[in-house]
């Protein structure tokens, strides 16, 4: 008896890894859809092209990495597809909005998912979201932006550039005016550029370093105040948004929306995706994030790698539905006065 279970233990030990790397190999020859939540030639879908032109060295079986763009509804045509009606056997993945997965937390009908139950794979930055202006509007500070109105451009009713904005006119006074519907970052940009918009509220400071570097160089924007806890090591000298928090609540409220941002470049896959792929997917992000062809190339196109991890991320999305039922009340109040 004891010789027998010795070898259907020795038996077992044999069969799990040979199973679990049946699944690993199952990506050779695969074409792997990478959905890009946004539309072509803003941060998100450099990045997104960016990965899938290397990620795919770092994967079992070395599969081909197909960027798809699905723009729409603030991300959440990709998230839905991706949680609903992508295959489930490694070969589907998305790089979405960074606040997106939170709609269905948020109380959004149309957030067909539970963002706990994505397999988070990882971030590849952090978010470092900013109010700025094109050097000809007439605002210097932030103040400036709660003493006079001033006319922003924005996206999708569930987006960074269109709920910050808004919060900003609520929480601490500012008196912006936003024209909606500009498709993405790209979108936006070329509004600025035109003169249809002053400025907007919610983009990336490092996103924009990597889709608009003339603004850069030619110092073609003015960035007013940061949406972070801490200060980007580039713009030490402009203030956070919990400056101007009159309130201990306003701060709390600040704070969390803050926190759905955190992450800045969340590469995501479905939920039902086998253990061992997903394991296989934050295992190849890490060694992504340490490959020196990638990481040159990251740095042409002035692309920050901060890598996160997937286990942290899946962490984080924990404990932010975790949050307190008062504040994320107040902050569900809010966002679904955007379309008021």
């Amino acid at each position: 008896m004891r010789l027998t279970l010795t070898i259907m233990s020795a038996l077992a030990l044999l069969i799990v890894p040979s199973v679990a790397q049946a699944q690993r190999a199952d990506l050779a020859g695969q074409k792997i859809t990478l959905a890009i939540g946004s539309a072509p030639g803003g941060a998100y879908d450099l990045y997104g092209r960016l990965v899938a032109r290397h990620l795919g060295n770092h994967l079992p079986g070395n599969p081909t990495i197909v960027p798809q763009n699905m723009p729409g509804a603030g991300n959440l045509v990709a998230l839905n597809w991706l949680y609903n009606v992508a295959p489930k056997d490694g070969t589907a993945l998305a790089i979405v909005q960074n606040t997106a997965p939170f709609e269905n937390l948020m109380g959004n009908t149309n957030a067909r998912f539970d963002a706990r139950r994505f397999n988070w794979l990882a971030s590849l930055n952090g978010y470092t979201g900013i109010a700025m202006v094109w050097h000809s509007a007439p605002f210097l500070t932030a103040q400036d932006l709660i003493d006079r109105p001033s006319l922003l451009g924005a996206s999708g009713a569930t987006s960074d550039v269109t709920v910050w904005p808004h919060l900003l006119n609520e929480l601490i006074g500012m008196k912006t005016k936003t024209v909606r519907g500009y498709p993405g970052t790209a979108g936006t940009a070329l509004a600025l550029e035109r003169g249809e918009v002053q400025g907007t509220i919610g983009e990336d400071w490092d996103g924009l370093k990597v889709s608009k570097p003339r603004w850069m160089s030619e110092k073609l924007i003015r960035v007013l105040l940061q949406l972070t806890l801490t200060k980007h090591p580039d713009l030490a000298d402009v203030p956070l948004v919990t400056d101007f928090a009159k309130s201990s609540e306003t701060r709390l409220i600040l704070e969390f929306f803050i926190a759905r941002q955190q992450y800045g470049r969340p590469f995501i896959a479905p939920p039902g995706t086998p253990a061992p792929l997903v394991a296989a997917y934050r295992e190849a992000f890490v060694k992504l994030a340490n490959d020196p062809q990638f990481r040159r190339e990251a740095a042409l196109q002035q692309a920050t790698i901060d890598l996160a991890r997937g286990e942290t991320l899946a962490a984080f999305v924990e404990r932010l539905h975790a949050t307190r039922k008062s504040i994320l009340d107040r902050a569900i109040a809010l966002t679904k006065s955007v379309g008021d």
